[in-house]
Protein backbone atom coordinates (compact mmCIF):
# COMPACT_ATOMS: atom_id res chain seq x y z
CA UNK A 1 0.00 0.00 0.00
CA UNK A 2 1.34 3.53 -1.10
CA UNK A 3 1.16 6.99 0.79
CA UNK A 4 0.43 9.63 1.71
CA UNK A 5 -3.23 9.87 3.12
CA UNK A 6 -5.84 10.82 0.72
CA UNK A 7 -7.29 14.03 0.46
CA UNK A 8 -10.68 13.20 3.23
CA UNK A 9 -8.35 11.45 5.79
CA UNK A 10 -6.42 14.60 5.87
CA UNK A 11 -9.23 16.26 6.12
CA UNK A 12 -10.71 13.84 8.90
CA UNK A 13 -7.39 14.19 10.58
CA UNK A 14 -7.24 18.09 10.65
CA UNK A 15 -11.01 18.21 12.00
CA UNK A 16 -10.11 16.28 15.02
CA UNK A 17 -7.40 18.72 15.71
CA UNK A 18 -9.14 21.81 14.71
CA UNK A 19 -12.80 21.20 16.58
CA UNK A 20 -13.40 17.28 16.61
CA UNK A 21 -14.76 14.35 15.36
CA UNK A 22 -16.74 11.30 16.08
CA UNK A 23 -16.22 7.76 15.29
CA UNK A 24 -18.95 5.14 15.56
CA UNK A 25 -17.21 2.19 17.78
CA UNK A 26 -17.89 -1.51 16.05
CA UNK A 27 -14.49 -2.78 16.70
CA UNK A 28 -14.77 -2.95 20.81
CA UNK A 29 -16.66 -5.40 22.61
CA UNK A 30 -18.68 -4.76 26.22
CA UNK A 31 -18.66 -7.66 28.46
CA UNK A 32 -20.55 -6.76 32.04
CA UNK A 33 -19.46 -8.77 34.93
CA UNK A 34 -21.68 -8.93 38.21
CA UNK A 35 -22.09 -10.87 41.75
CA UNK A 36 -20.45 -10.04 44.99
CA UNK A 37 -17.36 -11.95 44.43
CA UNK A 38 -16.59 -9.64 40.78
CA UNK A 39 -14.05 -6.91 42.17
CA UNK A 40 -11.67 -9.51 43.92
CA UNK A 41 -12.43 -12.41 41.47
CA UNK A 42 -10.97 -9.78 38.44
CA UNK A 43 -8.49 -8.06 40.46
CA UNK A 44 -6.75 -11.79 40.80
CA UNK A 45 -6.76 -12.12 37.16
CA UNK A 46 -5.43 -8.72 35.85
CA UNK A 47 -2.00 -6.55 36.15
CA UNK A 48 -3.86 -3.50 37.41
CA UNK A 49 -5.99 -3.09 40.29
CA UNK A 50 -9.84 -3.59 40.94
CA UNK A 51 -10.79 -3.75 44.15
CA UNK A 52 -9.59 -0.65 45.73
CA UNK A 53 -11.47 1.15 42.92
CA UNK A 54 -15.16 3.09 43.45
CA UNK A 55 -18.02 3.47 41.26
CA UNK A 56 -17.34 5.84 38.47
CA UNK A 57 -13.57 4.84 38.53
CA UNK A 58 -11.54 2.90 36.06
CA UNK A 59 -8.58 1.16 34.77
CA UNK A 60 -6.13 -0.28 31.75
CA UNK A 61 -4.77 -3.58 32.48
CA UNK A 62 -3.26 -6.98 30.71
CA UNK A 63 -4.80 -10.51 31.21
CA UNK A 64 -1.87 -12.39 31.60
CA UNK A 65 -1.40 -16.78 31.46
CA UNK A 66 0.99 -18.25 34.26
CA UNK A 67 4.12 -17.27 32.04
CA UNK A 68 3.08 -13.83 32.24
CA UNK A 69 2.46 -13.52 28.40
CA UNK A 70 -0.56 -11.10 27.76
CA UNK A 71 -3.67 -13.07 26.77
CA UNK A 72 -5.70 -9.94 25.90
CA UNK A 73 -5.55 -6.03 27.05
CA UNK A 74 -8.99 -4.01 28.83
CA UNK A 75 -10.25 -1.85 30.38
CA UNK A 76 -12.76 -1.49 33.02
CA UNK A 77 -15.03 0.19 34.76
CA UNK A 78 -16.44 -0.09 38.21
CA UNK A 79 -20.43 0.79 38.49
CA UNK A 80 -22.51 0.84 41.49
CA UNK A 81 -23.57 -3.32 40.99
CA UNK A 82 -21.36 -4.18 38.00
CA UNK A 83 -18.23 -3.91 36.45
CA UNK A 84 -18.34 -3.64 32.27
CA UNK A 85 -14.70 -4.68 30.76
CA UNK A 86 -13.96 -3.15 27.15
CA UNK A 87 -11.69 -5.46 25.03
CA UNK A 88 -11.01 -5.29 21.33
CA UNK A 89 -14.36 -7.05 19.42
CA UNK A 90 -11.59 -9.65 17.58
CA UNK A 91 -10.83 -10.57 20.88
CA UNK A 92 -14.61 -10.70 22.67
CA UNK A 93 -14.82 -14.52 22.66
CA UNK A 94 -10.99 -15.29 23.48
CA UNK A 95 -11.62 -12.82 26.92
CA UNK A 96 -14.72 -14.69 27.33
CA UNK A 97 -13.88 -17.92 27.60
CA UNK A 98 -10.26 -16.84 29.47
CA UNK A 99 -12.33 -15.45 31.84
CA UNK A 100 -14.94 -18.55 32.46
CA UNK A 101 -12.16 -20.63 32.82
CA UNK A 102 -11.60 -19.10 36.34
CA UNK A 103 -14.61 -18.85 37.78
CA UNK A 104 -14.70 -21.87 39.95
CA UNK A 105 -16.71 -21.22 43.21
CA UNK A 106 -16.63 -17.18 42.90
CA UNK A 107 -20.21 -15.49 42.65
CA UNK A 108 -19.72 -14.25 39.79
CA UNK A 109 -21.37 -14.29 36.14
CA UNK A 110 -20.80 -12.69 32.82
CA UNK A 111 -22.65 -11.38 30.26
CA UNK A 112 -21.77 -10.54 26.51
CA UNK A 113 -23.18 -7.38 26.21
CA UNK A 114 -21.86 -6.22 22.74
CA UNK A 115 -25.10 -6.16 20.97
CA UNK A 116 -27.11 -4.35 23.38
CA UNK A 117 -24.64 -1.02 23.94
CA UNK A 118 -23.63 1.30 21.11
CA UNK A 119 -20.88 3.28 21.56
CA UNK A 120 -20.21 6.80 20.08
CA UNK A 121 -16.51 8.39 20.78
CA UNK A 122 -15.90 11.83 20.58
CA UNK A 123 -12.08 13.30 20.44
CA UNK A 124 -10.51 17.09 19.36
CA UNK A 125 -11.00 20.17 21.01
CA UNK A 126 -14.55 21.24 21.16
CA UNK A 127 -15.71 17.22 22.85
CA UNK A 128 -15.46 19.77 26.22
CA UNK A 129 -18.56 21.75 24.63
CA UNK A 130 -20.30 18.93 23.96
CA UNK A 131 -20.39 17.04 26.89
CA UNK A 132 -21.44 20.68 28.45
CA UNK A 133 -24.29 20.28 26.65
CA UNK A 134 -25.81 17.18 27.03
CA UNK A 135 -24.87 17.77 30.87
CA UNK A 136 -21.58 17.14 31.81
CA UNK A 137 -20.43 20.12 33.25
CA UNK A 138 -16.98 18.69 34.62
CA UNK A 139 -15.84 16.65 31.60
CA UNK A 140 -12.27 19.39 31.76
CA UNK A 141 -11.87 18.19 35.75
CA UNK A 142 -12.58 14.27 34.65
CA UNK A 143 -9.64 11.61 35.75
CA UNK A 144 -8.27 9.41 32.89
CA UNK A 145 -10.78 6.19 32.61
CA UNK A 146 -13.37 8.10 35.15
CA UNK A 147 -16.81 7.66 34.01
CA UNK A 148 -20.25 9.38 34.85
CA UNK A 149 -23.58 8.59 33.98
CA UNK A 150 -25.68 11.28 32.10
CA UNK A 151 -29.36 11.23 30.65
CA UNK A 152 -28.99 12.13 27.18
CA UNK A 153 -32.20 12.08 24.92
CA UNK A 154 -34.89 10.62 27.34
CA UNK A 155 -32.17 7.50 28.29
CA UNK A 156 -29.37 7.05 30.56
CA UNK A 157 -26.04 6.97 29.23
CA UNK A 158 -22.47 6.45 30.49
CA UNK A 159 -19.52 9.01 29.08
CA UNK A 160 -15.84 7.73 30.13
CA UNK A 161 -12.87 10.01 29.76
CA UNK A 162 -9.84 8.71 27.96
CA UNK A 163 -7.60 11.28 26.37
CA UNK A 164 -5.77 10.80 23.02
CA UNK A 165 -2.10 12.36 22.17
CA UNK A 166 -3.27 15.37 23.61
CA UNK A 167 -6.84 15.30 22.57
CA UNK A 168 -9.99 15.23 24.73
CA UNK A 169 -11.99 11.93 24.31
CA UNK A 170 -15.36 11.02 25.66
CA UNK A 171 -16.83 8.29 25.06
CA UNK A 172 -20.43 7.09 25.46
CA UNK A 173 -22.58 3.89 26.01
CA UNK A 174 -25.66 3.92 25.21
CA UNK A 175 -28.33 1.57 25.17
CA UNK A 176 -29.20 0.46 21.58
CA UNK A 177 -32.85 0.48 22.03
CA UNK A 178 -32.67 3.97 23.21
CA UNK A 179 -32.35 5.82 19.45
CA UNK A 180 -32.90 8.80 20.91
CA UNK A 181 -30.18 9.21 22.68
CA UNK A 182 -28.05 8.35 20.33
CA UNK A 183 -30.10 10.80 18.12
CA UNK A 184 -29.20 13.46 20.70
CA UNK A 185 -25.97 13.03 20.99
CA UNK A 186 -25.24 13.15 17.21
CA UNK A 187 -27.12 16.78 17.09
CA UNK A 188 -24.64 17.78 19.71
CA UNK A 189 -22.00 16.75 18.11
CA UNK A 190 -23.12 18.25 14.44
CA UNK A 191 -24.08 21.96 16.50
CA UNK A 192 -20.02 21.91 17.31
CA UNK A 193 -18.88 21.25 14.07
CA UNK A 194 -17.62 17.69 15.37
CA UNK A 195 -17.44 15.74 12.17
CA UNK A 196 -17.33 12.03 11.16
CA UNK A 197 -13.94 10.60 10.56
CA UNK A 198 -12.94 6.80 10.32
CA UNK A 199 -11.12 4.16 11.13
CA UNK A 200 -7.85 5.62 9.29
CA UNK A 201 -7.97 8.90 10.55
CA UNK A 202 -8.07 7.44 14.01
CA UNK A 203 -5.45 5.02 13.28
CA UNK A 204 -3.10 7.92 12.24
CA UNK A 205 -4.00 9.99 15.42
CA UNK A 206 -3.49 6.85 18.10
CA UNK A 207 -0.08 5.93 16.47
CA UNK A 208 1.26 9.33 16.78
CA UNK A 209 0.14 9.74 20.05
CA UNK A 210 2.38 5.94 20.64
CA UNK A 211 -0.35 4.02 21.91
CA UNK A 212 -0.46 0.24 21.25
CA UNK A 213 -3.75 -1.35 19.94
CA UNK A 214 -5.03 -4.65 21.19
CA UNK A 215 -4.35 -7.64 18.56
CA UNK A 216 -1.77 -5.41 16.00
CA UNK A 217 0.13 -4.33 18.42
CA UNK A 218 -0.25 -6.42 21.47
CA UNK A 219 -0.42 -10.33 20.95
CA UNK A 220 0.61 -13.19 22.47
CA UNK A 221 4.37 -12.82 22.13
CA UNK A 222 4.37 -9.50 24.76
CA UNK A 223 5.24 -9.36 28.10
CA UNK A 224 2.94 -6.05 29.10
CA UNK A 225 6.00 -3.98 30.35
CA UNK A 226 6.68 -4.06 26.84
CA UNK A 227 4.15 -2.21 25.71
CA UNK A 228 5.55 1.18 26.83
CA UNK A 229 2.22 0.94 29.31
CA UNK A 230 3.71 0.22 32.84
CA UNK A 231 2.16 3.60 34.30
CA UNK A 232 -1.55 3.15 32.49
CA UNK A 233 -1.90 -0.67 33.22
CA UNK A 234 0.28 -2.33 35.67
CA UNK A 235 0.49 -1.59 39.32
CA UNK A 236 3.60 -3.33 41.01
CA UNK A 237 1.82 -3.26 44.29
CA UNK A 238 -1.37 -4.62 44.12
CA UNK A 239 -0.43 -8.58 45.24
CA UNK A 240 -0.95 -11.52 42.99
CA UNK A 241 -2.09 -11.99 39.98
CA UNK A 242 -2.56 -14.87 37.27
CA UNK A 243 1.16 -13.89 35.54
CA UNK A 244 2.52 -11.78 38.54
CA UNK A 245 5.65 -13.75 39.38
CA UNK A 246 6.78 -13.23 35.80
CA UNK A 247 6.51 -9.86 35.21
CA UNK A 248 7.64 -9.07 38.76
CA UNK A 249 11.14 -10.37 38.25
CA UNK A 250 11.48 -8.76 35.02
CA UNK A 251 10.89 -5.13 37.46
CA UNK A 252 12.80 -6.29 40.43
CA UNK A 253 16.39 -7.76 37.97
CA UNK A 254 15.57 -4.87 35.79
CA UNK A 255 15.38 -6.99 32.89
CA UNK A 256 13.27 -5.85 29.91
CA UNK A 257 14.68 -7.29 26.38
CA UNK A 258 12.21 -5.57 24.54
CA UNK A 259 10.44 -2.28 24.25
CA UNK A 260 7.76 -0.89 21.68
CA UNK A 261 8.95 1.78 20.02
CA UNK A 262 8.28 4.95 17.09
CA UNK A 263 10.18 4.51 13.83
CA UNK A 264 10.01 6.75 10.80
CA UNK A 265 10.59 4.79 7.49
CA UNK A 266 11.50 6.61 4.55
CA UNK A 267 10.07 6.38 0.88
CA UNK A 268 6.01 5.60 0.89
CA UNK A 269 5.91 2.15 0.68
CA UNK A 270 4.28 0.98 3.94
CA UNK A 271 5.96 -2.17 5.80
CA UNK A 272 3.24 -4.98 6.49
CA UNK A 273 2.95 -5.85 10.17
CA UNK A 274 6.47 -8.12 11.79
CA UNK A 275 8.58 -6.93 9.05
CA UNK A 276 11.94 -7.24 10.32
CA UNK A 277 13.82 -4.20 11.76
CA UNK A 278 17.52 -4.21 11.55
CA UNK A 279 20.07 -1.91 12.98
CA UNK A 280 24.05 -2.52 12.46
CA UNK A 281 22.96 -5.37 10.54
CA UNK A 282 21.80 -7.65 13.12
CA UNK A 283 18.41 -8.31 13.56
CA UNK A 284 16.46 -5.61 16.43
CA UNK A 285 13.07 -5.62 15.82
CA UNK A 286 9.66 -5.55 14.30
CA UNK A 287 7.21 -3.78 13.48
CA UNK A 288 3.97 -3.96 14.64
CA UNK A 289 1.18 -0.79 12.93
CA UNK A 290 2.02 1.35 10.36
CA UNK A 291 0.90 4.71 9.11
CA UNK A 292 1.36 7.82 7.12
CA UNK A 293 1.99 10.54 9.79
CA UNK A 294 0.28 14.13 8.82
CA UNK A 295 2.85 15.10 11.93
CA UNK A 296 5.98 13.68 10.79
CA UNK A 297 5.17 14.01 7.11
CA UNK A 298 6.44 10.31 7.10
CA UNK A 299 5.53 6.86 7.43
CA UNK A 300 5.52 6.05 11.30
CA UNK A 301 5.44 2.45 12.42
CA UNK A 302 5.31 1.15 15.82
CA UNK A 303 7.28 -1.83 16.81
CA UNK A 304 9.36 -4.02 19.26
CA UNK A 305 12.85 -3.17 19.41
CA UNK A 306 15.90 -4.91 21.47
CA UNK A 307 15.93 -2.48 24.42
CA UNK A 308 19.86 -1.25 23.69
CA UNK A 309 18.28 -0.40 20.41
CA UNK A 310 15.60 1.90 21.43
CA UNK A 311 16.84 4.93 22.05
CA UNK A 312 15.67 7.73 20.28
CA UNK A 313 17.78 8.61 16.96
CA UNK A 314 18.71 5.53 16.59
CA UNK A 315 19.31 4.70 12.74
CA UNK A 316 18.42 1.15 10.87
CA UNK A 317 16.65 -0.50 8.62
CA UNK A 318 13.04 -2.01 7.83
CA UNK A 319 12.20 -4.55 5.26
CA UNK A 320 9.56 -3.39 2.98
CA UNK A 321 9.14 -6.44 0.48
CA UNK A 322 12.45 -7.72 -0.53
CA UNK A 323 13.89 -4.60 0.24
CA UNK A 324 15.64 -2.65 2.98
CA UNK A 325 14.37 1.14 3.62
CA UNK A 326 16.20 3.37 5.68
CA UNK A 327 14.63 3.95 9.31
CA UNK A 328 15.40 6.05 12.18
CA UNK A 329 13.76 5.84 15.90
CA UNK A 330 11.52 8.37 17.04
CA UNK A 331 10.08 9.71 20.24
CA UNK A 332 6.33 9.42 20.95
CA UNK A 333 4.08 10.97 20.46
CA UNK A 334 4.38 13.05 17.94
CA UNK A 335 2.12 15.91 17.91
CA UNK A 336 -0.10 17.20 15.15
CA UNK A 337 -2.62 19.64 14.32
Amino acid sequence: MTMPNTPDIVEQYSAAHAAGGVFTRTDRATIEVTGKDRATWLHNLVTNTVKTLSPGEGNYAFATNVKGRTVFDLYFYVLEDRIWLDVDAREREKALAHLNRYVITEDVALVDRTGEIGRIALIGPRVVDVCATVGIANFSAMASLQHVGVTVGGAMCRAVRDDLGGLPVAEFFVERAHAGAIDALRASVGSAGLREIGRNALEILRIEAGRPASVDDIDEDVVPPETGQIERGISYHKGCYLGQEVIERMRSHGVLARTLVGICVEGEERPVRNAKVSINEQEAGRVTSCCWSEAAGSLLALGYLKTASAKAGTSGFVAVGETKVPAKVVGLPIRGG
